[in-house]
């Protein structure tokens, strides 16, 4: 990730993938290193000027100012040994600083030591490939993931939407940033085996610059060697940075050693077969549909980007409002239709997203969680299930769940033109059986409505809830 100008730029190696990583050595995206495979490297303009080499080694950096072998100029430690390094100008100083990912939570801190992190945010989700870069060329370097050839980049250090989404490359490229034409703006660029394709703006297309440079295992880099405002890349070759001041083929230009290689240590005498650990999967689904063209499904797709990847630790509550966030029309969201207290049919920003509330509520309520907050429109609509259904207002009417299993569930999010789906990912725990009765108690074409479920837990043992909700009118 680089920026240009004031000379600061970066580049965040993409995740490595253990697998790949013992096949071939080429730094691949998703997956944080395990604890004694050597150092990875992380480069970036430490001290204002050129950009330069920098090792992460089990939770300990070690930071060089310099194009040349020798000790580190700064040593600390951040952050623990199996999260995956980053680092960027976070608050627009001039100079890289460290952060890193854990699942898909970040740790960004302002100033090259040990200490608490400044920007702490989820966004994405766990096997994301992750990027920073300055999107904007507003000087400060932001995130950003890749997922399966998709790029999803942000201008701001916090959970939220894409700020741009484009495919390029294919899934299996490793992915670098950097400024390749010096207008200040980073851009995406990927290696496929030991080609290079650059490309000079955030969006798909044709690459702008191609060429073949290093081998095959080494290390993809990038960054502003020289000071001229324009990243170039390079690579490194086992403890050995091989650094190129143009986009081109051809011999390095900056030749030096720093680190230690990044390859696995001797394999330890084996040890017994542990037991295995337990897998998540999508535990439970649920999908509504949406007529395409309305402008509603523009504040249900964005309340739905702003969920993705939310993370519920066992015993932790969780509230879909705040996991929203306000319906603003700074955060994206335009006006549409809303039901106030009084039954009646209003125009609001962030209309529409209670669909939302029923799509989150019946997934948590298929996956066993404990729901402690929800409540039905006073109109039924039909493209809702009776009775297990709810509506939002901000500050007002909620879903809130708690999560009662013992291991981490995260909430997934996707949509169409068509439709919007919430998944729980988790491990399997509970198993649910779900009812809703037939209305009944009519008057006029006002009815009442009950529903249920039974979960049944690991132990064998069983907890049963049921609810009853009167509706006004059917819409």
């Amino acid at each position: 990730m680089l920026r240009v100008g004031s000379g600061w730029q970066l580049l965040l190696l993409v995740s490595l993938l253990t697998v790949l990583l013992a096949l071939s050595g080429t730094l691949s995206p998703g997956v944080a290193r395990a604890q004694g495979q050597g150092d990875l490297p992380v480069v970036g303009a430490w001290t204002e000027g050129a950009v330069t080499a920098g090792v992460f080694r089990d939770g300990q950096w070690f930071l060089r100012f310099e194009h040349a072998g020798g000790s580190a100029d700064a040593s600390f430690w951040y952050g623990r040994s199996s999260d995956e390094p980053v680092a960027g100008d976070w608050d627009g100083d001039g100079q890289a600083t460290v952060g890193v990912r854990r699942g898909n939570r970040f740790f960004l801190r302002n100033s090259n030591s040990a200490g608490a992190a400044d920007h702490v945010f989820y966004y994405g989700r766990e096997g994301d490939a992750v990027l920073v870069g300055d999107w904007n060329g507003d000087g400060v370097d932001t995130v950003g993931v890749r997922r399966g050839s998709t790029f999803h980049l942000r201008n701001s250090n916090s959970a939220g939407a894409a700020d741009h989404v484009f495919d390029y490359g294919r899934e299996g490229d490793a992915v670098l940033v950097g400024d390749w034409n010096g207008d200040g703006v980073d851009t995406v660029g990927v290696r496929r085996g030991s080609t290079f394709h650059l490309r000079n703006s955030n969006s798909g297309g044709a690459a702008d610059v191609s060429f073949v440079y290093g081998r095959e295992g080494d290390r993809a880099l990038a960054g502003d060697w020289n000071d001229s405002g324009m990243s170039t890349i390079g690579v490194r070759r086992d403890s050995r940075f091989l650094l190129r001041n143009t986009n081109s083929g051809g011999p390095a230009d900056l030749d030096y050693h720093f680190g230690r290689p990044s390859e696995p240590e001797p394999e330890p005498e084996p040890e017994p077969e542990p037991e295995p650990e337990p897998v998540e999967e999508i535990v439970a689904s649920f999908t509504t549909p949406l007529v395409p063209g309305q402008d509603r499904n523009v504040n249900i797709h964005l309340a739905a980007d702003y969920i993705d990847g939310h993370v519920v630790e066992p015993g932790a509550s969780y509230s879909l409002n705040h996991g929203i966030g306000p319906r603003t029309r700074a955060r994206g969201f335009v006006e549409n239709g809303y039901i106030d207290a009084d039954g009646e049919l209003i125009s609001v920003v962030g209309g529409g997203v209670s669909q939302m509330g029923t799509t989150f509520l019946n997934a948590a309520w298929f996956a066993g969680i404990q729901i402690d907050e929800f409540r039905q429109h006073t109109i039924y609509f039909e493209r809702y299930p009776m009775c297990r259904e709810a509506t939002l207002a901000w500050d007002l009417l909620d879903v809130v769940i708690t999560n009662d299993s013992p291991h981490p569930i995260t909430i997934i999010t996707d949509h169409s033109s068509e439709s919007v789906t919430v998944s729980v990912v988790s491990v399997p725990w509970a198993e649910v059986d779900s009812w809703t009765g037939s209305p009944y108690n009519w008057i006029g074409e006002s009815f009442r409505v009950d529903c249920g479920r039974t979960i049944t837990y690991p132990d064998g043992t069983t907890s049963s809830e049921s609810y009853s909700w009167r509706y006004d009118e059917t819409g």
